[in-house]
């Protein structure tokens, strides 16, 4: 079905249909700490042990009371008795061996280095002092916010030195936000799936990762690049499939339930196989077609029941325009996460002229020459993955400007 592109606006217009969205509720899972690198706080993650009553070694070595230590020489070694390493006191002339990091039992205050004692299995035979507070350190929670005790906020991103410090806490585990479900479906216009119908019917859809046929292009490099970019917003793909477009399948794949989010690519253009914008004229809601961008200006927005569709364009190159301005924020909110990019900007000069037409947002992607250089990769021209992979950040040149000359400041997120 040929479905012409009847008006295009603004990429800012489309934004802010995307950010008006109703929001899903987010989700809470729990996840074993060792999982949860890079996940988002479900809640606000607040110290459970005081700090100024937690001793931990500095070393490895033995942990005993400092002043049981006094008078100690090669000349006068003292015995200790050794008890297990576990046990949470200690009594006077008793020692424990400790590990670097660990909580010191009650009753210790030091911890003696290996090479200060003779270890005869049972007991120990201390020549040196050690005295308060030798190889060992107090743990205090820093004060933040005029006295405010530290912790993690809602809404923060795990990092692996949060997931240690809330291990030291007594953490075995921590309440995560889900990840948000993206459901990818590619339209492969023209390719018949073996045993399809007339109309392609139930069997108009192929998992990804079964045989092709022998008519379906290959690699799938667009599949492939998007899976990576949801799950770099911190997504998940639900489902990633084939489908014919027209068809009872693909009709089911945009209403089966499970997933917070649905993608298709290809069948946004004018032509005669593009059937991904038609499909609302049967099912769910058209919210707009067509973006004054560049590349790629066929993305679209739809409804089906209260679950988001974006609509991408075909080629890779433009999928991933689209993606970049459309999509990639309503993964990241979905998720509880920043809608701003997840780059440092940078204050880079532009090595060459970057050529911009009135009403359009370029997706300008660059090339970096030196720390205060980049080149502009062609905005017009055949669209390239090798132009796509090359890039190491991009800006956004703006509809109301014809573009850059020479050596202007430009500010780009850069790729890290």
């Amino acid at each position: 079905m040929n479905v012409p592109i009847a008006r295009r606006q603004s990429l800012e217009a489309a934004i802010a249909q995307v950010d008006a969205l109703e929001g899903h509720v987010l989700r809470r899972e729990t996840v074993v700490l060792a999982a949860g690198a890079g996940r988002v706080a479900a809640a606000a993650l607040n110290a459970r042990r005081d700090g100024d009553s937690c001793l931990r070694a500095l070393i490895d070595g033995y942990a005993l009371a400092g002043a049981d230590t006094i008078g100690a020489s090669p000349y006068n070694p003292l015995p200790f008795r050794l008890v297990g390493t576990a046990v949470s006191s200690l009594a006077r002339g008793t020692a424990s061996r400790i590990a670097v990091g660990t909580v010191l039992p009650a009753g210790a205050d030091a911890v003696l280095p290996v090479d200060a004692a003779d270890d005869r299995g049972d007991m120990i035979e201390v020549f040196a002092t050690a005295g308060p507070g030798t190889g060992s350190y107090r743990e205090a929670a820093p004060n933040v916010d005029a006295g405010r005790a530290f912790g993690l906020p809602a809404g923060r991103v795990l990092s692996p030195a949060d997931l240690a410090w809330l291990a030291a806490q007594g953490f075995d585990s921590v309440s995560v936000l889900a990840r948000p479900r993206v459901r990818i479906l590619l339209l492969r216009p023209g390719f018949r799936v073996a045993g399809a119908d007339a109309q392609g019917g139930a069997s108009g859809v192929e998992r990804i990762g079964s045989r092709p046929p022998v008519s379906e292009p290959a690699p799938d490099t667009t599949g492939l690049l998007l899976t990576q970019l949801v799950l770099r917003d911190g997504g998940e793909v639900e489902g990633l499939a084939a489908v014919l477009p027209n068809t009872a399948a693909f009709d089911a794949a945009l209403t089966r339930p499970g997933a917070d989010l649905i993608l298709t690519v290809g069948g946004t253009g004018p032509g005669f196989n593009d059937g991904a914008i038609a499909a609302f004229s049967r099912i769910g809601q058209l919210v707009f077609h067509g973006v004054n961008l560049r590349p790629g200006d066929s993305p679209g927005l739809g409804l089906v029941d209260r679950t988001p569709v974006l609509l991408l364009p075909g080629h890779p190159v433009g999928a991933a325009a689209g993606y970049e301005a459309l999509t990639a924020r309503l993964v990241r909110r979905l998720g509880g996460r920043s809608l701003e990019w997840p780059w440092p900007l940078q204050t880079t000069c532009l090595a060459r002229k970057v050529a911009s037409r009135l009403g359009v947002t370029d997706w300008c992607r660059v090339r970096v020459v030196d720390a205060h250089t980049v080149d502009p990769l062609p905005l017009s021209g055949p669209l390239s993955l090798a132009q796509l992979a090359a890039a190491d950040g991009f800006f956004w040149v703006p509809p109301e400007s014809e573009g850059h000359p020479p050596g202007e400041p430009v500010r780009i997120c850069r790729y890290v």
